[in-house]
């Protein structure tokens, strides 16, 4: 099942182009991170893993983390989630995949070029 779904989020890739994007996979489940997909908000927001997440966050700063976490829990727009992720650096990317995966998710991060 979970191999399926990563052979999804690859195939979904390569049909949409290349994206900043992650796919975040938890408890059966896999979305991209910054997505209108069903079911992501229960994910990330109700359980409080975001907010989590963000916390342990410490070189992204916090009026990024709170655009961060707005745009993907209070007033979901994958656009503002998109463009404050966006606006990361390579190293603030890398902090925040992992920090999902000290919350227990698995990171699959598809690079560009």
């Amino acid at each position: 099942m979970k191999k399926t779904l990563v052979l999804m989020a690859l195939a979904a890739v390569l049909v949409m182009g290349c994206s900043q994007r992650f796919v975040m996979y938890k408890g059966g489940r896999a979305y991209y991170f910054a997505s209108r997909q069903q079911g992501i908000t229960k994910m990330i927001c109700d359980s409080g893993d975001l907010a989590r997440i963000l916390k342990r966050t410490t070189s992204i700063p916090e009026a990024t983390r709170k655009e961060l976490y707005a745009g993907s829990c209070v007033k979901p727009s994958p656009e503002a989630t998109e463009k404050a992720y966006e606006s990361l650096t390579p190293k603030q990317r890398a902090e925040l995949r992992q920090s999902f995966r000290a919350e227990g998710y698995e990171i699959n991060y598809f690079p560009c070029g």
